[in-house]
């Protein structure tokens, strides 16, 4: 008799650890596009899941029961449980997109929770345009290793493309992805033509103070920040005279017009995202002083584009010159500028859409 009451005793605590963890509830959300199914659980558990076009698969590491009827929201049109390997089937009446799984821990609160974040909408991939200066018969600014700035331009352009590609939300452009000359309306054109929502021009410039080292970020001005930037832009610009057009002398009654046109919107975002470029890079790779600069640069007057133009260092100074010739020294840089960019995104998809 008593050896029967253990049993039944050993039989209840079994059954009961074995459903102790339930399902009780699902619950919805909608933000615009942006949908969320959130389940409610009584203990916090641990699961693993898979996405697929039409279906959320999520397996749970011990035995599950669900409790209660549960009523379908946000496309969600059927709910299967495999309780032979303890595994949750979502079933959507249509594709989803971006799915985001997490759980959120009991803590003080009621229930765990397991969320799903997921779009109805198929996501528009970033296009990012990068521009690696100079080109051709144009070989820009000549180091004191006699390195060539058309050259590292364009080895740090494709370092900076083939981390983007690795992303999957990206589609990447380059202006040139070898050795040829672009006048500067061609290289705007090409991101208009792609519809770019960044541009990035990278150079790396020569000072007449040997000293002066350090990266800096250039956004669209109508009166430079100084002189130094000033005549930058006016040696950059005046790279179409290779060809024979003259862009350097626009009257200022068109100048005024395109700087009149240019919105305000895009000025502020390339102003953020040099924000963000510079806290990538602070700490980390040494800056200019004074690190965002602004100027009348050709490249960047596209009306509806955010476009920077990045100074990589001085091939004037030993240090910069040096450093901008090294493998190591390529990637870091377009490490910073790749994290740089995605963060930028980020913050504007929350802030900005």
């Amino acid at each position: 008799m008593i050896n029967f009451i253990k049993f039944i005793l050993l039989f209840f605590i079994y059954f009961n650890q074995s459903f102790s963890d339930e399902l009780v509830n699902l619950r919805y959300g909608a933000n615009d596009d942006k949908k969320r199914i959130v389940l409610d659980l009584k203990k916090d558990l641990i699961f693993d899941s898979r996405i697929f076009s039409k279906k959320i698969e999520i397996t749970f590491k011990k035995k599950i029961k669900i409790i209660g009827n549960f009523k379908f929201q946000n496309n969600l049109k059927e709910i299967l449980f495999d309780d032979s390997n303890n595994t949750l089937n979502l079933i959507f009446d249509r594709l989803i997109y971006k799915p985001n799984i997490y759980l959120l821990k009991k803590k003080n609160n009621k229930f765990s929770r397991i969320v799903i974040d997921y779009s109805l909408k198929k996501i528009k991939k970033k296009t990012v345009v990068i521009d690696p200066g100079h080109g051709g018969k144009d070989s820009g600014a000549v180091g004191i290793h006699k390195n060539l700035e058309k050259n590292i331009t364009l080895k740090i352009g494709i370092l900076l493309k083939n981390k983007f590609l690795k992303k999957t939300n990206y589609e990447v452009f380059l202006t040139r992805a070898d050795d040829r000359y672009l006048k500067l309306r061609d290289r705007t054109k090409i991101a208009k033509k792609n519809n770019a929502d960044i541009f990035i021009s990278l150079h790396a410039d020569y000072n007449k103070n040997p000293r002066t080292r350090g990266l800096s970020f250039y956004t669209l001005s109508e009166k430079a920040s100084d002189k130094e930037a000033e005549a930058l832009a006016r040696r950059e610009n005046k790279s179409d005279l290779i060809d024979g057009v003259d862009l350097s002398n626009e009257s200022s009654e068109v100048t005024n017009i395109l700087l009149d046109l240019t919105k305000r919107e895009t000025l502020n975002q390339s102003s953020s995202l040099v924000n963000f470029l510079i806290n990538s890079f602070e700490g980390k790779i040494n800056l200019l002083h004074r690190t965002h600069r602004y100027a009348g640069f050709v490249v960047l007057k596209s009306l509806d584009i955010p476009s920077v133009l990045i100074e990589m260092g001085y091939l004037s100074n030993k240090k910069d010159s040096k450093l901008l010739l090294t493998k190591d020294y390529q990637n870091k840089i377009a490490d910073k500028i790749s994290d740089a960019v995605i963060e930028y995104f980020v913050w504007k998809e929350k802030n900005i859409n």
